[in-house]
């Protein structure tokens, strides 16, 4: 994987692999063990689905020109 900027998208991710997949950080490490998972279909499908949703939904915010700040008290 090549190297990622650490911003707020990268910070969703974690969030979401946390949530999803129990992965607390995104970061390689260089040892195999904590660098690669086994894990279930299920799961990943799950992470996939909030990853896309989160796409959707900004897509939608920049589209719209609606801030983020904005979209939270429209919610």
């Amino acid at each position: 994987m090549s190297s990622i900027t650490k911003d707020e998208r990268f910070e969703l991710l974690e969030m979401i692999a946390s949530e999803s997949l129990g992965i607390t950080s995104l970061a390689a490490t260089g040892k195999l063990t904590a660098d690669f998972r086994v894990i279930g279909v299920e799961n990943l499908a799950r992470a996939l689905e909030s990853a896309y949703d989160l796409g959707l939904v900004t897509g939608y915010r920049l589209g719209s020109g609606v801030e983020s700040s904005e979209a939270g008290l429209a919610a």
